[in-house]
């Protein structure tokens, strides 16, 4: 069975991709607020299992995976659960970081390419230590940005925009900000965080125009914040923040695309039958059979957007405090 959800980071070498996907499983496979993630492949579950033990339980520099190796693609599917029970499957590709920087004939990029095009969510993914001190002005700022990738990630973004017509709308997009910890300096007060929440705003300014093409969620995620102190990284305690939310966040939206469809069909077959019902009895008799197929339609649309609300709501719990953006507009999540 395909997967229901594809999920894409974009992020350059280095920027933690491998890291946060390590510990999104390790911390959503022994259950958060009820909720549960599985690899469809056991063979998977002991491969991410033991790489994170290694991450948690030794120090030096021999804890971190070693980067995604050219030509080593690879594709998880994993299973979503609430109380144990299926919500949702998806698949998350992890690549090497280098493919964004290679020419187009590389295998690997040509791979990223063709996955963007069919993700329903992609995560654009970028070091804290590239935020770590406040930029003197815009152009030291703009030069942080592409220390960070961010103008390899651009063609990314313009390639999906230029197919947004036939894509869901508005497209679901999370910034994440790896390493966090690296920010500490700048947590220090309400000011100094909203002028580094307005700096990656800036350095992402297009996501964030007055139009509804983009849903935007802000997300900064650490494995610990001992790893902040350039000293202690090969030694940290490893104690993971908020890195479920960006998947709550990508599945939540799907959910979302769901529901804006499903409200279409019922409204179209609501339509359909006041029409028929409108006609004279003779135009109705003739109908009964067109209305009675129409009805148990209504019926089953009905049945399956009030399961879709109910899992929306269930992930907008989560949600509740997390920064969403539509338009440029910070919004709160419905369910």
């Amino acid at each position: 069975m395909a997967a229901e959800v594809k999920i894409t980071m974009l992020g350059i070498s280095g920027s933690g991709k491998t890291c946060y996907m390590l510990g999104l499983y390790a911390v959503m496979q022994l259950g958060l607020q009820g909720f549960t993630l599985s690899t469809t492949d056991m063979d998977e579950d002991l491969r991410l299992t033991s790489l994170w033990e290694n991450l948690i339980d030794n120090e030096g520099e021999d804890r971190w995976p070693a980067p995604t190796s050219e030509g080593n693609t690879h594709r998880y599917e994993f299973d979503f659960s609430y109380g144990m029970k299926p919500l949702i499957s998806f698949d998350w590709l992890d690549y090497r970081g280098g493919a964004m920087q290679d020419v187009s004939t590389q295998e690997d990029t040509q791979t990223l390419n063709k996955r963007l095009r069919e993700s329903n969510c992609i995560f654009l993914c970028i070091s804290g230590e590239h935020l770590e001190e406040e930029a003197r002005d815009d152009t030291e700022l703009m030069r942080n940005a592409r220390k960070a990738g961010v103008n390899r990630m651009n063609p990314y973004i313009t390639d999906l925009a230029k197919n947004l017509s036939d894509r869901q709308k508005p497209f679901p997009i999370v910034i994440v900000i790896t390493k966090y910890d690296r920010c500490q300096k700048r947590l220090k007060d309400k000011a100094s965080r909203e002028k580094l929440i307005g700096d990656i705003k800036k350095i992402f300014n297009t996501l964030f125009m007055p139009n509804q093409d983009w849903l935007i969620m802000l997300c900064p995620v650490s494995l610990g914040k001992e790893l902040g102190d350039k000293d202690k990284l090969n030694s940290g305690k490893i104690e993971p923040k908020n890195l479920h939310l960006p998947l709550v966040f990508a599945l939540y939206a799907k959910f979302r695309e769901s529901a804006t469809t499903e409200e279409a069909r019922l409204r179209e077959a609501k339509g359909r039958l006041d029409t028929l019902k409108s006609g004279n009895w003779f135009q109705r008799l003739l109908s009964s059979d067109d209305m009675q197929g129409i009805s148990g339609s209504i019926q089953s649309s009905q049945a399956e957007l009030q399961d879709i609300q109910k899992k929306m709501a269930l992930l907008a719990q989560e949600l509740s405090n997390a920064q969403i953006f539509l338009g440029g507009k910070e919004i709160q999540v419905d369910a």
